[in-house]
């Protein structure tokens, strides 16, 4: 190995990219890290610390790590939090209580019940927690993780777009210069994942699904509040404004029109009352593994020993965390397999 060359190279600086780069580090791993420098998906998302507790009935598995780790973000994300430090999980039923009950102890998910008259601003619910999720403002996130890799010797992220390569006799994967030689390429790049790997000539059975929430100024609450039967309306304090997220419907999302619409009646529900002009859709991109068994809390594929429906590579990861909180648990894996 040449003296410019690295032991990891990490393509990916959002924060799975970057959690996945400190953690090498840590381990006393030469690291870089390369980006497009396009805002990458944990940039552009909903925004939130989880607990795990809006998971909890439904994906045990992937409330259970984002309360694992959830710790291993309070340093980071304090500069970085919008509104309270705890949320709101409402109930307008009190029949669906129970089943958010026994999973939150089952868990050990720290949920408190509190007076329904003080839920804030909405009309009062059946039902209210408090529970320890918040909101964030992700870009100052980011920076403090490039800070936080910087402080642990990893030079800064190298600007440009990665073009991987798979050499089909050696079965061995690359970046073009002027991305340095590597031991290991760790492919942690969110949305262009599938892209990234097709052009490469790697079969996967990676693929993305459009998400859509909406962003309304001049509207205020004190955190972060899930309406967790009903509609299942999030409502999440932003800067200047609040963000508002609603599920998907038979697994997909109509179009803009439809889904502002969507938005427009739920925060006239729950009499909110947005300005409709001031009402912006957004939508985001999520990379996922299409196999229903897949862990849900994070995806780490070593394609040294590639499961079925992937090309094999003598020298790739692909490290995909099911939420952004799950991002240390994904790095701890890549390390695993890297030492």
């Amino acid at each position: 190995m040449s003296d410019d060359s690295v032991d990891v190279l990490v393509i990916g600086a959002g924060l799975c990219g970057l959690t996945i780069t400190v953690t090498a580090a840590r381990q006393g791993l030469r690291v870089r890290c390369l980006d497009d420098g396009r805002p990458a998906a944990s940039r552009a998302n909903f925004g939130q610390l989880h607990s795990g507790a809006v998971y909890a009935p439904v994906l045990p598995a992937l409330s259970t790590a984002c309360w694992e780790q959830r710790d291993r973000w309070h340093d980071l994300a304090r500069p970085a939090r919008c509104g309270e430090a705890t949320g709101m999980a409402l109930f307008h039923s009190a029949d669906g209580v129970q089943r958010y009950l026994d999973a939150w102890q089952q868990i050990g998910i720290d949920a408190s019940e509190v007076d329904p008259r003080g839920a804030g601003r909405f009309p009062p619910p059946a039902a209210a927690f408090r529970i320890p999720d918040y909101s964030v403002d992700l870009s100052v996130l980011n920076t403090r993780l490039v800070d936080l890799a910087r402080s642990n010797g990893v030079p800064d992220v190298q600007r440009f777009t990665a073009v991987l390569r798979r050499d089909p006799d050696s079965g061995l994967a690359s970046i073009a210069s002027p991305a340095p030689q590597s031991r290991m390429v760790v492919l942690a790049a969110g949305a262009s994942t599938p892209t990234l790997l097709s052009n490469a000539g790697i079969q996967h059975t990676l693929h993305n699904r459009r998400i859509a929430w909406g962003r309304q100024p001049g509207l205020a609450v004190d955190g972060v509040t899930y309406w967790l039967d009903g509609d299942l309306l999030a409502i999440s304090p932003d800067r200047g404004g609040i963000r508002v997220g609603l599920p998907s419907v038979q697994d997909g999302y109509g179009t803009t029109a439809e889904e502002h619409a969507r938005l427009r009646e739920a925060l006239d529900r729950h009499r909110l009352k947005p300005a409709r002009q001031d009402l912006s859709l957004i939508w985001g991109t999520v990379c996922e593994p299409i196999s229903l068994q897949a862990d849900p809390s994070s995806l780490v594929v070593d394609l040294r020993q590639p499961p079925e429906g992937w090309t094999p590579t003598r020298n790739l990861l692909v490290a995909l965390p099911g939420k952004w909180t799950t991002a240390w648990r994904c790095a701890d894996q890549v390390i695993d397999a890297l030492t």
